[in-house]
Order: structure tokens, then sequence, then C-alpha cells
């Protein structure tokens, strides 16, 4: 009786073992993209985009937006400045109708740092952690972790930066397919940073606000959209009501 307990008990652990070692499987196979094919690391490479500027002039009363081709080309294999192995990016701009090769002027480099576990950005002194493991539907990571207080208080007279570094990043429409300038493209990820606004639509003689940051990556490309909208308005005081803030849009074009 004694034995015949031992092995059920026995019995027991192998089924268990076995259900674990399935579910480690399972978890494996859901972790096994490799972020690094979500932004193409090769010299000479490059994505064009048609990038939007959103603007406020007038004293913040009129919204505007300056439209330009955006380019952003990797240089090549580089080391930043915390020693780690990395790939230099150049953004260059151009006019919006512009086909002139000439016309691209360089305005920004960055650095972009891969792993297996996430890929980091550096832009301007700033870190961000863009995308990180597991890749699945609701996953979330604080990307803007590394990011100082107000990172843009000497820009903008804003509160939309206020505990920037606790945005949660979720990964949303995993492998969804996404149709960009009537161009498909397959097997996409996007990355939801922020979806926050304060009384919109805008009433005159109330405070609004609008935080809202996306960003969007297909397979064997990189970035094909990017979405940002940061501003708050101010009702009249002794001044007219307005707003103070920035938005960016990036749509692919192309890419090679």
């Amino acid at each position: 009786m004694k034995k015949c307990f031992i092995s059920i008990i026995a019995a027991g652990v192998l089924v268990v073992s076995f259900l674990v070692a399935g579910c480690d499987k399972k978890d494996d196979s859901f972790s096994s993209i490799a972020l690094e094919d979500y932004m193409n690391l090769q010299t000479g490479k490059y994505i064009t985009y048609r990038y939007d500027s959103l603007g406020f002039t007038n004293y913040g009363q009129k919204d505007t937006i300056v439209s330009y081709q955006a380019k952003d080309m990797v240089e090549g294999p580089a080391t930043d400045n915390l020693g780690r192995s990395g790939w230099r990016i150049i953004r260059y701009l151009r006019g919006v109708n512009s086909t002139n090769e000439n016309d691209w002027r360089p305005i920004m480099t960055y650095m972009v740092i891969p792993s297996h576990q996430q890929v980091e950005v550096s832009e301007s002194n700033f870190r961000y952690i863009k995308l990180t493991t597991p890749v699945t539907d609701g996953h979330t990571w604080r990307g803007n972790g590394y990011l100082p207080d107000n990172p843009y208080q000497d820009l903008y007279d804003f509160s939309n930066d206020e505990d920037i570094q606790k945005w949660d990043y979720t990964y949303q429409d995993i492998g969804a397919s996404l149709t960009l300038n009537n161009k498909n493209y397959d097997s996409t990820i996007s990355v939801l940073q922020i979806a926050d606004s304060t009384n919109l639509p805008i009433q005159v003689t109330v405070p609004a606000s609008k935080s809202y940051w996306i960003e969007k990556y297909a397979k064997g490309i990189g970035l094909v959209y990017k979405e940002v909208e940061l501003w708050e308005y101010q009702p009249p005081t002794n001044v007219s009501g307005y707003r103070h803030g920035f938005g960016v849009k990036m749509t692919i074009i192309d890419h090679n």
C-alpha cells in the first residue's frame, strides 16, 4: 500500500512537471519575437516620412501645422556614453513637395541600443525604452523611467509632462496589418504611451489639456507611424485664452 501511495505521488509530480514545462514553453513562444526585427538596424537603411509639426501661433490662439518630408537613416554602428553598442541614426528634413536629393538637411542625431529584452532610444540626452519583452497585447512598462522631471519645461509652459516617468507604455494590436499612404504593412505592433485629456472639447472659460502619444512599428521595417499631441489650454484672464504645447505626426512614405 505504501509503494502504491509513493507511485501515485511520483505520477503526480510527473504530471505537474509536464504542465509546468508546457506553460514555460507557451510563455517562451509569446516572448520569442525578436525586437530587432522592428527596427531594421543596418548601415544605409532608411525610412522616409511625411512629417507634420503642430504648433500654436498668435500668442497660442491659432494652431498651425507645418509639413516636411523626413528621412531617418542608419549611419552605422556606434557606442553610447555608457559604453554600450548601438546604432547612430540621422534625421534629415526637406520640403514636403521636394524631389531633389540635394535638399535633405540633417537636423538631429539619435542612438538606438537594441537587446533581446528591450530597445532603448537616446535622443537629445533623453533615454526611452521604446520596446520590451514579452511582446503581448496589454503588456505595460515604464518607458520614460529615465526621463528627468518636467523634461519639456524649458520649451513649453504646460503641465503635460508632470509624472511623465509614470506613463504606462502598452502594447496593442500585436501582429495586425496596417495601411498607410495606400501601402499595406503586415505584422505591426502598436505602443500606446498615453491617451489622456481633460475638458474636451474646449470651453472658452475652462482649462483643458490633451496628452496623446502612440507609435506603430512594422516587422522588417521599423517605425511606420507616430502621433503626438501634448498641449494645455488656459482660459482668458488679462489676455485671451491660449494653447501651449506641440504635436507631431510621422507617416511612412517609403523605405529601403
